[in-house]
């Protein structure tokens, strides 16, 4: 009797898969949020891997329920559950269910792991460098090339951390999330943090000499504000309290100052 022939993904169903990750949150709805993007980020699983119309149907069912993540590391899940449903539909798994389960116990571990890289690190430093070159010059070409580099800076990770999902979700398959925590990504994070605090301490340093320079007052408005939402923050308060604070003592330290 001959044996079946190993159902295996291809290349190109993985450059399609990665290009399919881009669009998982266009269609977010409140049932299922990324469900529907991340069911259609799989669709070439589903038709290199199945033939069978119940098959397919089966397929659909699995990967329409409840899904979040964060849209950059939605790549770790998209190689993970790849490499499952290939190893399923070669009879490696004993059934579907273990896939559902992975596919439900991933959720918060890729949703953890792309807000610490993304949000807490890469972004704000990527801004802060952004923001540290439109302030330091006035011409309008050096700006645009400082937008050029934020935008550089940002979506460099970005593409890279698609691309390293897509590759290791499908190497590691159900282990895929043991790489999920941010110290796995120190290669980003350290630099990352190293461009953040130094554009942080220009823009601090270029804010002071601007304010000392106009008015004293404007000077006390600014020291007074940023020593303010640093102890907040070092104190571990809530995140809007940093913001908000400073903002009321600039309104009132303003008011008193008005008129000199």
């Amino acid at each position: 009797m001959e044996m079946a022939k190993e159902k295996k993904l291809t290349y190109l169903d993985f450059i399609d898969i990665y290009l399919r990750s881009f669009f998982i949150q266009t269609v977010w709805n409140f049932k299922g949020l990324v469900s529907l993007g991340l069911c259609f980020a799989l669709i070439p699983v589903a038709n290199r891997l199945y033939k069978k119309k119940e098959e397919l149907q089966a397929f659909l069912e699995r990967h329409l329920s409840f899904f979040n993540t964060h849209p950059y590391f939605s790549s770790f899940a998209l190689g993970a559950l790849a490499k499952l449903e290939e190893n399923y539909a070669n009879g490696q798994l004993d059934n579907a269910e273990q896939i559902v389960k992975f596919r439900n116990a991933i959720i918060g571990p890729l949703g953890l792991g792309g807000d610490q890289l993304f949000w807490a690190v890469i972004k704000p430093a990527s801004i802060l460098v952004g923001v540290a070159g439109l302030i330091a010059v006035d011409r309008l070409s050096i700006k645009l090339i400082c937008l050029a580099l934020f935008l550089i800076l940002y979506n460099t990770p970005h593409f890279y951390i698609r691309y390293l999902g897509l590759k290791k979700g499908y190497e590691e398959g159900f282990g895929v999330y043991k790489i999920l925590k941010v110290e796995y990504f120190n290669f980003l994070v350290k630099p990352y943090r190293f461009l953040g605090s130094l554009a942080l301490g220009f823009v601090i340093g270029y804010m002071l000499i601007s304010s000392a320079s106009q008015h004293t007052s404007y000077l006390a408005v600014f020291l007074i504000s940023m020593l303010s939402a640093a102890y907040l923050r070092q104190n571990r308060q809530m995140v809007y309290l940093p913001v908000i604070i400073p903002v009321i003592i600039s309104l009132i330290i303003g008011f008193f100052f008005k008129g000199l």
